[in-house]
């Protein structure tokens, strides 16, 4: 059993991560695309998506020793068709005519083996007919190719990373693996009669375009720091004197960044352009340079510096004061806290309600709406 459970479970440890890394890619192109991203359609990628990384770890785990490997004098591959059949008709219990032999037959060996090499591609005819509506020759295909990767793998021995193959090559496993493809396949509108359809779901996507939702709006302050902080890391290289570390150099940084790409782009970043989000005043004019100057500086020089500068500043000064004038420090500790619970509340809000504006928007009378 720990041969099925112990890939099911590396693929739960490593799936966050990378689907962590997916996320961003991901989201940019359901944004630019539909102007929304259906959690329902997220949910559904991301299961296939899973489902390959078990797929792919049931076929090379568990890893063994390249030692033990380098010893093995087993046959590497298999090349004779339904080997797997002729041995569960001559292997098993199995007797036709006994009708009792049958469940203690479909425990062994001979049958367990090539009903899971079936069963392991199921799913991906399915997904592939109900994500992307591919036609049956197109699954057929798309299914052999992915089987003969996974034999591919085992035959190179992981890809020449070890001495030679630890797993059987074999010509059975393409045949039932296509064969789990097609059933998948004939199987997707059984499986899906309660699931909407794809179509259904980049429907209500495009109908929520116009919207600046909390998860869009993120996005794009992330991807925007990245870049923010990538620019400077390389600038910092050749003029050291230009490194974030400098709190005004980081203003100047801002400054260029997120008020004067956003004035003459339409009042959106690069991060925001990716996402198809833009500044604007409520009324829906274009955003001011004075507004834009404000809103950038209330959120980056203070709300984000507060973290970035201010309290690592502080915490430095009360280690090194070593006790001193401590009524001091932990009223400025205090303040810097309250203002951060201030700003949690707001975003918080904001996560919940969807018109609700965080507070330096309210106060240069911003908003930001898609496009």
């Amino acid at each position: 059993m720990s041969a099925y459970t112990t890939p099911i479970l590396t693929a739960l440890f490593l799936f966050p991560f990378l689907a962590a890394l997916a996320i961003v890619p991901y989201g940019i192109w359901q944004y630019r695309k539909y102007g929304s991203v259906s959690k329902g359609k997220l949910l559904i990628l991301f299961s296939f998506s899973f489902y390959l990384l078990c797929a792919y770890f049931l076929v090379i785990l568990p890893l063994p020793d390249p030692h033990e490997v380098a010893k093995l004098t087993t046959i590497r591959y298999n090349l004779v068709p339904f080997t797997a059949l002729r041995g569960f008709l001559h292997e098993t219990v199995l007797q036709p005519t006994n009708p009792s032999t049958y469940l203690p037959a479909l425990k062994q060996n001979a049958f367990l083996q090539p009903f899971f090499n079936l069963m392991l591609t199921l799913p991906f005819g399915f997904y592939l007919r109900y994500i992307w509506n591919l036609s049956l020759k197109k699954v057929i295909m798309a299914s052999f190719f992915l089987s003969l990767f996974f034999e591919l793998t085992q035959l190179s021995g992981l890809y020449f990373i070890y001495p030679r193959s630890y797993r059987l090559f074999d010509v059975d496993d393409l045949i039932l693996n296509t064969s789990g493809g097609l059933l998948g396949y004939l199987l997707t509108p059984v499986l899906t009669w309660l699931l909407p359809s794809m179509e259904k779901l980049n429907v209500e996507a495009i109908k929520k375009r116009d919207k600046a939702s909390f998860s869009r709006r993120f996005l794009a302050l992330m991807v925007d720091s990245i870049l923010f902080n990538l620019i400077f890391e390389i600038v910092a290289l050749f003029v050291p004197q230009f490194s974030l570390e400098n709190y005004g150099i980081y203003l100047i940084g801002i400054f260029f960044y997120f008020v004067v790409v956003p004035y003459f782009w339409q009042g959106a970043t690069i991060g925001k352009h990716l996402v198809k989000i833009r500044m604007e005043k409520v009324d829906g004019r274009k955003a001011g340079f004075g507004a834009l100057i404000f809103r950038q500086f209330l959120l980056f020089g203070v709300s984000i510096s507060t973290l970035r500068f201010l309290l690592p500043v502080v915490l430095l000064e009360m280690q090194r004061d070593q006790g001193r004038h401590l009524e001091f420090y932990l009223l400025v500790l205090g303040a810097i806290a309250l203002f951060l619970l201030f700003f949690l509340i707001n975003v918080l809000f904001l996560l919940f309600n969807k018109n609700q504006r965080m507070f330096y928007e309210r106060m240069t009378g911003l908003k930001e709406v898609g496009f």
